[in-house]
């Protein structure tokens, strides 16, 4: 029903503004405001949020509601009530299906310029900013992926990540351009396996966080099986390693013995191409994919504004990992120096690494967006004037002339599962209680929750420490080796992220303290005192990879 409301809107010239269905009332209501949007589609679940934008008065355009699960008279009552016409989405094709029969069709297509989406990026703070992509965005797109992979008739995609995501939109777009088949997942993570074993995709676009579970859930039931199925899986995997770096994808004894197994298992005996996107994947897993499906496993990086695709690596390149590949058909890429961070496009040492410059990551190409809808001032902020998108990622070129992406311009960054962060709006938080007197907030795209390195505030710390009777006389220094004094800290730094309404992802799981204050003379702290967060990630990157080792692996939904 998603798909075909948007087609259909796309048919008439339209433009669609998707919803995520996690969304916040405050946001929705913003969207339908700022688009002036007259309908929505949605289900029964997202009712109440739609009426509440209504009633707020903000959305004076908003009339009506289509609802694809069907209209009860409670439904109705509800939608009554906030001034809402309701009608069912199976009405609405029968209304359709007889005009047409009546009066026929005028199919009144849109142009290339014209805006197809109205793309609303998860703002880490304020309101979204709306990403306009027009038509030629996404058809250039698709063009650009063709010399990578081109699916016919015969494909099949199974869609299971959001509807409302860029990636998946261009995915399923291209997937119809060519007359290729979707399937669409229950909605229940749950059950992704049994959906992937029903359809048997031949393709396979997917988030790492996806791969990480089932490699995790792999590597345990070996690890249980442990002796010589252990060893077998161990030699499996290594064999099959050093077959990649010379060419070879396939091996005769061991795909017959576990590969192939594993892979109908998973439903995945079908799979031709498999592109990961949206966060870094990481080198023992795609290298463990590749292992087992023998196909091309590949790696591309975008971002909504650039209509999702900005590099790909190639299919034919079975051994390299750790990089997001070359250009696609439709885009140039140029490295752009950062010299507050020390990245200049003539760098040719990264961390003893030999590279062709690093810089912030800039692109170009008919895939660029427009700019932000009503925001002229991020609009410029984000493109130049010569249509180059400044993505905020610095990255390197590989010796092989691949994109290696290194680090962030911008204080954000997106965890493993995709989510948004900003660490200085958590800092802000965490440096409200008594105990703690200034704050790091850490995480990257390979993990899925926030660390931090905390300095606790010495006099209340020491005035907290009277009241410990059993940890005596001890030093401001020996008291923040102490677990009762990060124990306290831990649970401070929860009840305030709980207070101020931080999301879960946004709530620090583990802490480090330091009895050394970050200052200007050791480096830590500008002039301004404000945190350099690559020093300090530095400094402090045996304590971060301690806190990661001593916490557990996220739940697996699999």
């Amino acid at each position: 029903e998603w798909i075909i409301a948007e087609h259909a809107t796309y048919s008439l010239a339209g433009a669609t503004a998707p919803l995520y269905d996690t969304l916040g009332s405050d946001t929705v209501r913003f969207i339908l405001a700022q688009t002036q949007s007259k309908g929505v589609v949605s289900t029964r679940t997202e009712l109440r949020a739609l009426c509440e934008a209504k009633k707020s008065g903000d959305c004076e355009m908003f009339q009506y509601v289509i609802l694809v699960d069907g209209v009860i008279p409670e439904a109705a009552e509800m939608a009554r009530s906030a001034g809402l016409d309701v009608f069912s989405f199976a009405k609405v094709e029968a209304i359709g299906a007889q005009r047409i029969a009546e009066r026929g069709h005028k199919h009144t297509p849109p142009s290339a310029s014209d805006v197809a989406t109205f793309c609303y990026t998860s703002g880490t703070t304020g309101n979204p900013k709306g990403a306009l992509l027009t038509h030629e965005n996404f058809v250039s797109t698709i063009a650009g992926m063709e010399p990578m992979y081109k699916p016919d008739i015969s494909d099949r995609h199974l869609s299971y990540l959001p509807l409302a995501h860029i990636f998946e939109r261009v995915v399923c777009s291209q997937t119809l351009a060519s007359g290729a088949s979707i399937a669409f997942y229950r909605g229940d993570p749950l059950f992704l396996i049994e959906d992937l074993q029903a359809c048997r995709p031949t393709a396979l676009p997917a988030a790492p966080r996806v791969l990480n579970k089932i490699y995790d859930k792999i590597q345990a039931g070996i690890a249980a099986a442990g002796g010589t199925k252990k060893k077998l899986f161990d030699a499996a995997i290594r064999a099959k390693s050093e077959g990649l770096k010379r060419g070879y994808t396939t091996h005769a004894l061991y795909d017959r013995l576990i590969f192939n197994k594993i892979k109908k298992a998973l439903g995945m005996d079908c799979v031709k191409f498999m592109v990961s996107g949206s966060a870094p994947l990481s080198s023992n897993v795609m290298t463990f994919f590749r292992c087992m499906l023998g196909v091309a496993v590949v790696e591309g990086y975008g971002q909504t504004e650039g209509c999702a695709a900005g590099t790909i690596s190639h299919p034919d390149d079975f051994a390299s990992v750790g990089h997001v590949g070359g250009p696609t058909g439709a885009t140039e890429v140029m490295l752009v120096d950062v010299p507050e961070m020390g990245y200049l496009h003539t760098d040719t040492d990264h961390r003893g690494q030999p590279c062709q410059g690093r810089g912030e990551i800039w692109i170009r190409g008919p895939n660029v967006f427009k700019g932000y809808y009503k925001d002229e001032v991020k609009t410029k902020e984000t493109l130049d004037e010569d249509g180059w998108l400044k993505s905020g990622d610095i990255g390197l070129w590989t010796m092989s002339g691949c994109l290696q992406i290194i680090d962030r311009k911008k204080n954000i960054f997106k965890l493993s599962q995709g989510e948004y962060v900003a660490p200085e709006k958590i800092e802000n938080i965490l440096i409200g209680s008594p105990l703690i007197g200034q704050a790091f907030v850490y995480g990257d795209s390979f993990q899925h929750c926030l660390v931090a390195v905390i300095v606790p505030d010495e006099e209340p710390v020491a005035a907290w420490a009277t009241k410990q009777t059993e940890l005596g006389p001890v030093s401001f220094a020996q008291l923040c080796k102490t677990t009762q004094l990060k124990d306290a800290i831990l649970k401070e730094a929860k009840r305030l992220s709980r207070e101020s309404g931080l999301t879960g992802f946004e709530t620090v799981r583990a802490i480090h303290l330091e009895s050394d204050l970050f200052s200007v003379e050791n480096g830590l702290v500008t002039p301004t005192f404000k945190l350099k967060r690559q020093q300090l990630r530095d400094r402090f990157a045996k304590e971060i990879a301690d806190m990661y080792s001593s916490l557990p692996p996220p739940k697996s939904k699999l």
